[in-house]
């Protein structure tokens, strides 16, 4: 495994770009499986330990601050040592650590295991974004790319499928344990099938290294700065979703299954709409295509508040707020992706991943503290669909040249 050459003159295809797609979709939805399991698992931990609502945010923040620190420490490390190594070492931590959870006799356990377990989630999506873009072609980059990036939502659905039947049997240990032991096993199929980047260039230009700082310079520091903020906001109100959706469905009246079902159709919403949207940005530019879908995300978010009086109705608003915040997030990263050369691209896409994770820290831990405030749920699901409209004027105000590196 060589380490990081500069960008190859073309996109590689066929069975070597399919086999980069598909093992890193499979590094990505054991990592969303690891990243979510939390929110499947918290009614029954709740129960289990007597915790109230507003300690969950703790929990569920914890996850995210770890994979801030995996975002922006181990991440980078795939621009100097290659990306499988990165992507091996990134799913040997969160799979021994998701394992030991299984072992947790308290809070404060569970707390500490999430937290090391986010280190290794922040360091795998950085470089497996990374390595799909150099396979593709600039054209298919933006499909391809939210292709394995729609793995995030496959696995909050297998984990969300699994908890159907596994949490009443087992209790919630038993999906912890399927979380450890899957990205151990996919460890030796990385190192044997995956290739890293295609060398065609050994060093890459002086210009293009010096890390962060570089991202900030007077040619990317525009960009890279309405990045963060779309990251940063988009982020914050996708781990809302994502962790506070099945526990908001029992605050509007609805069953612990009928949670699960809520959860399983936020995230039937987050694959379905990257793929379109990534579409969307072949033909049409991309800026738009993500900022429209910004909007769109905006007004999702206000039905979701507003639909409490039939669960059909709270479903359909669900699966649309996944459709339009999954997706606007997944799609932005290709656009992350197309912003950096080789040289910078874990470096670029692990920061702008490690803002988007400040911004989703805030996400679950605001839903706790509105819950013990007493907020009404419209309220605040129409609060953060306002917020969002300023990551959609971040989007639609990159520069040219982020769209036509494309």
């Amino acid at each position: 495994m060589d380490a990081i050459a500069a960008e190859p003159a073309h996109g590689r295809t066929g069975r070597v770009t399919a086999r980069v797609v598909g093992l890193c979709l499979l590094v990505i939805v054991l990592d969303g499986f690891d990243m979510l399991v939390i929110a499947l698992t918290a009614p029954a931990i709740a129960a289990d330990w007597g915790l109230s609502a507003h300690r969950l945010g703790p929990l569920f923040a914890a996850g995210i601050l770890g994979m801030i620190g995996g975002s922006v420490l181990i991440a980078p490390l795939g621009d100097r040592l290659g990306r499988v190594r990165v992507l091996m070492l990134s799913c040997a931590l969160f799979g021994l650590f998701a394992g030991l959870t299984t072992l947790a006799s308290g809070y404060w356990s569970l707390l500490g295991l999430r937290l090391l377990t986010g280190l290794g989630l922040g360091g795998a999506v950085p470089n497996a974004t990374a390595l799909i873009s150099e396979h593709a072609s600039p054209r298919r980059r933006p499909l391809l790319v939210s292709v394995g990036l729609v793995g995030f939502s496959l696995g909050g659905m297998l984990c969300a499928g699994l908890a159907v039947p596994l949490l009443p049997r087992f209790g919630w240990r038993a999906l912890y344990l399927v979380g450890g032991v899957l990205p151990l096993l996919l460890i030796p199929v990385l190192g044997r099938y995956l290739p890293d980047t295609p060398a065609t260039v050994r060093d890459s230009p002086v210009g293009e290294r010096g890390g962060v700082r570089r991202l900030l310079a007077a040619d990317m520091g525009p960009d890279t700065r309405r990045l963060w903020l779309g990251f940063f906001i988009n982020m914050m109100v996708m781990f809302f979703l994502a962790n506070w959706v099945p526990y908001l469905a029992g605050q509007a009246g609805f069953s612990p299954r009928q949670g699960s079902l809520a959860a399983l159709a936020l995230n039937l919403g987050g694959v379905a709409g990257p793929l379109l949207l990534a579409l969307g940005c072949q033909y049409l530019d991309a800026r738009r295509v993500i900022g429209t879908a910004f909007v769109l995300a905006a007004a999702s978010l206000v039905a979701v508040g507003y639909a409490t009086g039939s669960f059909g109705v709270y479903l359909a608003a669900a699966g649309l707020a996944g459709f339009f915040v999954f997706g606007a997030q997944i799609t932005l990263h290709a656009l992350a992706a197309a912003a950096y050369p080789t040289a910078l691209r874990a470096t670029g896409i692990g920061w702008a991943l490690g803002c988007g994770r400040v911004g989703s820290v805030f996400g679950p831990l605001l839903g706790g503290e509105m819950l013990r405030s007493g907020v009404p749920l419209q309220y605040y699901f129409s609060g953060f669909g306002l917020v969002v409209l300023l990551a959609a004027a971040a989007t639609f105000t990159l520069s040219g040249q982020v769209a036509s590196a494309q």
